[in-house]
């Protein structure tokens, strides 16, 4: 395992444009993935957007006034020049996974990074809590709206890298891809978040507790 580092980044940019809220975790080692505890130990990825600190705040507090549950999140957990992308990818080592979903959160290329991540493994649906903000998620037309929005932003950096010689957009074509990666899996992503018995935002952190500590 690696160095604990704490830090608290409340409040401070990282990388120039990172308004994502992603959370990551301590003891980082990217040669292992981190695996729960024979003693039944829970890890929580925490993804939001800052936006929503407040909420997330709120289930923060709750989840980790237990013994067993470990929340892992960005303000505490991103070490000093530590690569955010990788710690982004960190969420599919967790045990589950509680998801801010906010207009803000839907808009933010690190906050759906997070989701393409945890989409990755065979049993996501099990592992997602979804603290649903935005209600128009249950509305097919708002649903489209959020498809169109990332087909949108595909478009707009393809029409941006087209005219620039190859060998200087290296970074550009892989974010691109990113880019892509969101758009196709955002339908599926929306779709089983309003498929979801989600409880109210109000008691969410209540209901994400009894979820967890029964299994």
């Amino acid at each position: 395992m690696g160095q604990h580092i704490t830090n608290n980044l409340q409040g401070v940019t990282i990388g120039g444009n990172y308004t994502g809220g992603n959370s990551v975790i301590n003891d980082y080692n990217p040669s292992m993935k981190e695996h729960v505890k024979e003693n039944n130990d829970k890890t929580i990825f925490l993804s939001y957007n800052w936006h929503d600190g407040e909420i997330a705040d709120r289930i923060d507090k709750h989840l980790s006034s237990f013994s067993n549950i470990t929340v892992k999140r960005d303000i505490r957990d991103i070490g000093t020049w530590k690569s955010i992308r990788e710690f982004m990818k960190s969420i599919r080592n967790q045990s589950y996974a509680v998801l801010i979903v906010s207009d803000y959160y839907l808009k933010s290329k690190n906050c759906m990074f997070e989701v393409t991540e945890i989409m990755k493994e065979q049993e996501y649906k099990d592992r997602i809590f979804p603290a649903v903000v935005e209600h128009g998620v249950y509305d097919s037309l708002i649903r489209a709206k959020y498809i169109k929005y990332w087909q949108e932003e595909c478009n707009k950096l393809e029409a941006a890298i087209k005219g620039l010689d190859l060998a200087n957009v290296t970074e550009l074509t892989t974010d691109l891809k990113y880019y892509k990666s969101i758009a196709s899996s955002m339908g599926e992503f929306l779709s089983i978040v309003a498929d979801k018995n989600n409880p109210d935002i109000q008691e969410v952190e209540i209901q994400i507790e009894k979820a967890i500590l029964k299994k």
